[in-house]
């Protein structure tokens, strides 16, 4: 079942823009919904939820990154949720935040273009609970990307709304039809929560109890995780240095850092290093991984499998002045999904996509990986790709991409002879299916 304790409390939107009636961004039904969403957010503050999150909108004065389709009511309509209307930012004084976390999205989905995610999965919450307005956009988008991300949802239904009781009630409906899971705020209130299955959790050991049977199997001769001694799975007690500072040595596509650390013994050592990350986001990362916290992938190495061959590219890499042997790989965009990040990548260098016709096309390894350790925080995420042709590849006019097809019969005599430059990745993961 599902621990209170671990679940985010997320009110949307629930700001004098979107409830006054005379605001033209006004949302029909969301007057009627602040006893509901007041009670719901009292029942967080009283255990049924681990954290607190008040999401809002605040718009640029100047309407740069208003929608489209609101644009003209913003602009005609006195520029609500700017800073050239304050009180229409404010929330209804049983609605205030009172210390609470305040995040500011740039768009619908409060996941979309915010740290929400890292922040959530930091603290471990498995869950997440949405009230708010409005249901058919900023509650639904939230709650289908959460689901994407692998969080159970939760939508308390008297504490949202619409701008129609008909478009209320079908959202309602499609999103409880995707598993996402529909209480009222009395019985939020009441406890409901913990009664209620963790979908992600069972579906998880489902998962993993299958495994095995997958194309991607681990050895059965391997020791179960049980066996293990404990310690090994986290970092050593051993003192760690302490980072003190960083300093931005040069900026540009990759940035150069010197850190400043103090040792154990008290001695003060620096080491530079680079990243494609602005100071604020290298900060952030650094302090992430110093914490023990989950390390974001920042990119993906796809290794595309056909049955039982292997599709490989060879690419022009300006920094060797050189072709390179290496799988289809690419940054992860701002705001994109692995599984979109895998597609897009796919469908540019090679042509291919996921297979269709089976159920499990995509194995995403248990956590990224760091490329050169001894230079940068950049992590990759290994993913295993069942794929077929799909059309042309579209590579960036400055990408020289050629892709060939190997038998597994023939990678040990490719690794054998190959002279081309390869990468330390792809040279590994080839090794280990060479010997499957």
């Amino acid at each position: 079942m599902i621990e209170p304790a671990r679940a985010a409390f997320l009110l949307i939107d629930m700001q004098m823009g979107f409830i006054d009636p005379t605001s033209p961004l006004c949302v029909a039904g969301a007057a009627a919904t602040v006893p509901a969403c007041a009670r719901a957010l009292e029942a967080a503050r009283s255990g049924q939820a681990g954290v607190i999150y008040h999401v809002r909108r605040v718009y640029q004065p100047d309407g740069s990154d208003v929608e489209a389709v609101r644009y003209r009511a913003w602009a005609e309509g006195g520029r609500p949720l700017s800073i050239a209307n304050h009180d229409s930012l404010e929330a209804p004084p049983e609605l205030a935040a009172a210390g609470e976390a305040i995040l500011i999205k740039p768009s619908f989905s409060a996941f979309f273009r915010t740290d929400l995610d890292a922040w959530l999965q930091d603290i471990g919450v498995t869950t997440v609970v949405l009230a708010g307005t409005t249901t058919p956009n900023c509650i639904r988008s939230t709650a289908y990307d959460a689901l994407e991300l692998g969080y159970n949802v939760v939508v308390v239904e008297d504490a949202t709304s619409s701008r129609s009781p008909e478009a209320q009630a079908a959202n309602l409906e499609d999103m409880a039809a995707v598993g996402i899971q529909i209480v009222t705020s009395e019985q939020y209130a009441a406890g409901a929560l913990a009664s209620l299955p963790d979908i992600e959790a069972e579906v998880a050991a489902t998962r993993e109890e299958s495994r095995a049977a997958s194309t991607f199997a681990r050895d059965d001769t391997m020791p179960p995780t049980s066996a293990l001694d404990q310690s090994l799975l986290v970092a050593p007690d051993t003192p760690a240095p302490r980072l003190d500072s960083i300093e931005t040595i040069s900026t540009g596509w990759i940035n150069k850092y010197r850190l400043s650390y103090t040792m154990p013994d008290g001695r003060p050592h620096t080491y530079e290093s680079v990243s494609r990350k602005d100071p604020k986001r290298y900060a952030r990362a650094l302090k992430r991984l110093g914490d023990g916290g989950k390390p974001e992938p920042d990119a993906v190495c796809i290794v595309p499998i056909l049955r039982d061959k292997v599709l490989l590219i060879r690419e022009f890499r300006y920094p060797l002045n050189s072709w390179c042997i290496s799988f289809p790989a690419g940054l992860i965009e701002p705001g994109e999904r692995l599984e979109e990040a895998v597609g897009r990548e796919l469908a540019e260098e090679t042509g291919f996509c996921l297979r269709t016709d089976i159920d499990r096309a995509l194995l995403v390894l248990p956590q990224p990986g760091f490329s050169s350790t001894g230079l940068a925080e950049e992590s990759v995420q290994v993913v295993l790709a069942q794929v077929e042709p799909a059309g042309n590849a579209s590579p960036e006019p400055s990408e020289l991409i050629e892709t060939f097809i190997l038998e597994r019969t023939q990678i040990g005599t490719f690794l054998d002879l190959n002279t081309v430059p390869i990468g330390t990745r792809c040279q590994l993961i080839l090794e280990m299916l060479a010997n499957l």
